[in-house]
């Protein structure tokens, strides 16, 4: 280690040898999202700003379409500080609403169209919210929302952007509510200024969390945050030029979609591919069909490109950012993965990232320059990852294994309405010194290049012993005949908690494979570690971030291991 070196990842920044002088000497302006990208492509109206069905929609259309929403939002009703639900699909008018919300001040938040009508009704009571925009596709949602006759409700079609489509699907607005078209008329006599100045701090959207180990929470995201995250794609060592194409599949609910995936890719100039519907089957397929140069899907999809036909002769050389993010990607299926890169004419390694909603979805990455096996990447060149003692808050060294918290321009403000949770993560240290606690095990190295070892929450305490389930799953995905696998706690009458294994197989596994995995676990890790049963299954459920739900699993370990004798 260099003499200069304190040993402590906060002080030293080695990450920062990576990026130009340029870059960590940046300054971030005080601006709207929309402000931002209006101001930088208001002179390029010509340049295509996304692709949808087949029709491709540039700057300037884009630009009308928001003033268009904004006039009409105004007219509707809807006031600086507003709460507007969004319960749409990745398409157009989704984000000529978010800009128009923000341009007027107002703040946008994004629900999954899948959700129960319960759950409906319980968010939007929650919100306050009194604009809803709904997909006239989901039944759910239009149930839920109906019971509220104060609301604005406007039903919007995923063909709005594709008249001859349109015109075939023949959608109807309901007597509770407005079509898209009726919405647009509302603001065409409005005359009244739209727009709103920047406020330091001032919301731009809540997000929820993905909920895969506890309740969902509304992570409240700011215009800075937006646009930190987008000024560090621009300045820092991306492979990245203006005109490359990005393919959007993520829904519009995950703060990954909202600002990495539309916000970053418009003020960088990017041809957004935006996919209104999306099966986790479908991404060979799409991948082929579109050339994106640049696309981020999580270990699941990218498993499937392996074994897809479609992919399996596919000329991949138009890749220039093979990203994985979202969840914990294992070396085998790493190594897999650079080798069917390389052997398809791509020139990049995949490149992983970290980040979670509550630092809007991004906080470090592995830039080709700078790649390390395992490595979820370094940190953004103004963020600041470091690795403390969960209990003590003590900043521990490199290579040393404890809770990574994250120092941020993109951390979010607050959860909405949930002081005793914000306060939980968002805290103050003894030195005065503020850090985002993100309940995930991790390391770092002495070149700034950040390991997750798991999720602190998903620890689970045998008969007094810490039982870690990402060493159990590392131990079980090394076994020839293993497709994924899971581990999570279930309770149990005298060691309180035990782990079982969730395992999904190739075809022709051996019958004794359960008895083969306790053995390798026992070669290697203490014996509680063993789990406590292993069920079989053809998949594992995932959330609709296609991230694996343990909180589904946990439900039906619970309901199986009680259940036995």
């Amino acid at each position: 280690m260099n003499k200069t070196m304190t040993g402590y990842p906060s002080i030293d920044k080695p990450w920062l040898k990576y990026y130009p002088k340029a870059a960590i000497d940046a300054v971030f302006p005080g601006k709207t999202a929309w402000e931002l990208i209006y101001e930088k492509w208001k002179s390029h109206g010509n340049t295509t700003a996304f692709r949808y069905m087949g029709r491709r929609i540039n700057y300037s259309t884009f630009f009308k379409a928001v003033e268009a929403c904004a006039k009409s939002l105004k007219a509707l009703g809807v006031r600086q500080g507003d709460i507007v639900t969004l319960i749409l699909p990745t398409a157009p008018e989704t984000v000529y609403l978010f800009y128009a919300i923000n341009r007027i001040g107002a703040v946008a938040t994004a629900l999954d169209p899948r959700l129960k009508a319960a759950e409906y009704s319980k968010r939007i009571d929650d919100l306050g919210s009194k604009f809803i925009f709904a997909t006239d596709i989901s039944v759910s949602a239009l149930s839920a929302i109906s019971h509220f006759p104060e609301k604005t409700i406007v039903q919007v079609s995923p063909f709005e952007s594709c008249p001859a489509v349109k015109l075939l699907m023949s959608s109807k607005s309901g007597d509770s509510s407005m079509s898209w078209r009726q919405f647009i008329r509302k603001g065409e006599v409005f005359s009244d200024c739209i727009d709103t100045a920047f406020v330091p701090g001032a919301a731009a959207a809540i997000v929820y969390t993905g909920g895969t180990t506890g309740i969902p929470k509304g992570v409240v995201l700011t215009n800075e945050n937006f646009n930190a995250m987008a000024l560090t794609q621009e300045i820092s060592s991306f492979n990245l030029a203006a005109g490359d194409s990005f393919l959007t599949f993520l829904p519009p609910f995950s703060a990954y979609c909202l600002v990495n995936a539309i916000h970053d890719p418009l003020y960088l100039g990017f041809e957004n591919i935006l996919i209104p519907k999306f099966d986790y089957a479908d991404f060979p397929k799409l991948m082929v069909k579109y050339k994106p140069n640049h696309v981020l899907a999580g270990p699941i999809l990218w498993n499937h490109m392996l074994g897809s036909e479609l992919t399996h002769k596919a000329d991949l050389s138009f890749l220039k950012s093979p990203i994985s993010g979202g969840d914990v990607m294992t070396p085998e299926l790493e190594t897999e993965i650079n080798d069917f890169l390389s052997a398809h004419g791509c020139r990049y390694h995949i490149q992983q990232g970290y980040g979670m909603t509550e630092v809007s979805a991004a906080a470090c990455y592995s830039f080709e320059n700078c790649y390390c096996f395992g490595s979820v990447g370094i940190p953004y060149v103004k963020n600041v990852i470091s690795i403390f003692d969960a209990e003590t808050k003590k900043e521990l060294t490199y290579d040393t294994e404890g809770e990574v918290c994250i120092q941020s321009p993109t951390m979010m403000k607050e959860y909405f309405h949930a002081p005793e949770e914000t306060a939980a993560v968002i805290q103050k240290h003894s030195d005065g010194s503020v850090w985002l606690h993100t309940g995930d095990l991790g390391t770092i190295s002495s070149d700034g290049n950040l390991f997750i070892k798991g999720r602190i929450k998903r620890i689970i305490v045998r008969r007094g012993s810490k039982v870690f389930p990402s060493a159990i799953e590392d131990v079980i995905m090394r076994h020839p005949y293993i497709v994924n696998c899971a581990v999570v706690q279930a309770p149990h009458a005298e060691d309180r908690h035990v782990p079982v294994a969730f395992l999904v197989l190739k075809d022709g596994f051996p019958d004794n494979i359960v008895d083969e995995l306790k053995d390798s676990i026992r070669e290697v890790l203490p014996e509680f570690n063993i789990p406590y049963t292993f069920f079989i299954r053809k998949s594992l459920p995932v959330t609709p971030m296609g991230k694996v739900d343990y909180r589904a699993l946990e439900r039906i370990s619970e309901e199986c291991v009680c259940s036995q004798p």
